[in-house]
C-alpha cells in the first residue's frame, strides 16, 4: 500500500495517478496538527488494514497532479542518519581528489549514527534554501526507512519486523567542520517522501534501486545491496542507541555522486516502487539576522572537516 498526506494534511491512498482520502477512517484526525495522530495511525496500521482495504473503492478520489503533496511524516519523534555508508562514496570524500582534500574518510563502523531535527523536514515540490552564500551545500540521495513500532535492542534477525515501510530522503549537507547535525539540520535540509510504501511491498530490502537527477542530469544512482551496513543492521543498531517509535525515520546513507547544489536548482530524487520526489533550491540565499555580530563569523567560511 502507498500511502501519503495531501492538501490539509489529509490521509490518502495511491492508486496509479490518483488518490483515495481515508482521511474518515483516521482516529482524531485534525488539519492543525497532523504530527500526532499520523504516528498513532501507522503504530495502529495492522489492525486497521482490512477496514481500510475495504473503504479504499468507494472513497473520494482525486488526481495526484491536482493535490499538493505534504511529507508522509510531518513530524517523527526524531530522524536517524547513516554516515559513510557506500564505500564508493568514503572513496569520494577523501583523498587527494576529494571533497575533503586529503583527509582520512572512516565509515558507518567507525562513526555511528547521527540525528536531523525533525524540523528540517519538507515535502515534495518544496523550495530550498541555503543558509550561507560561499560554503558548499551538497545533496546526498537516500532511501529512507519508517518504523512501524515501539522496539528496543531488536536484533538483526528480527529487524525487519519493526518497518513500517520506506520513502524517498535526501540529506542536504553543508560541508566544513561543524557537527553533523548542525551542518544538516537546516529548515528544508531533509526533503521527504513522495509517499511512504509499506512493509509488504517491499520485495527485497537488498536491493532498492534510486536515483537522483539535478536540472535533468544525473547525479547519483545507488542501490542498497551495496550499503556497508544493510537496512536490517541499521534498524538493530538504531534501536541500541535509543528506543525508536512509530513514525521514525532512518536515513540509510547516501551512495557515490554527491555534488553542490546551487540557487535555482531542480532537484529529482527517484527511489523504485516510491515515486519521484522533486523539490527545488531559492535563488536568494539566507541572510544572517541583524544584530548577531561577529559571533556568526565563522560559519560564514567553509573549512575542511570530516563528512
Amino acid at each position: 500500500m502507498k500511502l501519503a498526506l495531501f492538501n490539509d494534511w489529509r490521509l490518502g491512498v495511491v492508486t496509479g495517478e490518483e488518490i483515495a482520502d481515508i482521511t474518515a477512517l483516521v482516529p482524531q484526525w485534525s488539519p492543525s496538527w497532523p504530527y500526532a495522530w499520523m504516528l498513532t495511525f501507522i503504530a495502529n496500521f495492522d489492525a486497521m488494514r482490512k477496514d481500510i482495504e475495504r473503504f479504499v473503492p468507494s472513497a473520494p478520489r482525486y488526481l495526484l497532479e491536482a493535490v499538493e503533496l505534504k511529507p508522509p511524516i510531518p513530524q517523527p519523534s526524531k530522524v536517524i542518519a547513516a554516515p559513510v555508508n557506500y564505500p564508493l562514496h568514503q572513496a569520494e570524500m577523501g583523498g587527494v581528489q576529494g571533497v575533503y582534500h586529503g583527509a582520512s574518510i572512516k565509515t558507518i563502523e567507525h562513526y555511528g549514527l547521527f540525528l536531523k531535527p525533525p524540523s528540517s523536514i519538507v515535502g515534495p515540490n518544496s523550495m530550498i534554501t541555503l543558509p550561507f552564500k560561499g560554503r558548499r551545500t551538497d545533496h546526498e540521495a537516500e532511501v529512507a526507512v519508517v518504523i512501524g513500532k515501539t522496539v528496543k535492542n531488536v536484533v538483526e534477525s528480527e529487524a525487519e519486523q519493526a518497518i513500517f515501510g520506506m520513502t524517498g530522503l535526501l540529506d542536504l549537507s553543508v560541508r566544513g567542520q561543524e557537527d553533523r547535525p548542525f551542518r544538516k539540520g537546516f529548515d528544508g535540509f531533509c526533503p521527504l517522501g513522495p509517499v511512504i510504501v509499506t512493509r509488504d511491498e517491499v520485495k527485497d530490502w537488498d536491493n532498492i534501486e534510486f536515483r537522483l537527477t539535478v536540472n535533468g542530469t544525473v547525479r547519483q544512482q545507488g542501490n542498497t545491496g551495496r550499503m556497508i551496513y544493510p537496512i536490517r543492521r541499521l534498524v538493530a543498531l538504531a534501536s541500541y542507541q535509543t528506543t525508536l517509535y512509530p513514525g521514525d525515520v532512518i536515513a540509510t546513507g547516501t551512495p557515490e555522486g554527491v555534488g553542490e547544489i546551487l540557487p535555482g536548482d531542480v532537484l529529482t530524487l527517484e527511489v523504485d516502487g516510491v515515486g519521484r520526489l522533486t523539490v527545488s533550491v531559492s535563488r536568494q540565499y539566507a541572510e544572517p539576522p541583524e544584530g548577531m555580530g561577529s559571533w556568526f563569523d565563522p560559519f560564514l567560511v567553509a573549512r575542511g572537516a570530516p563528512v
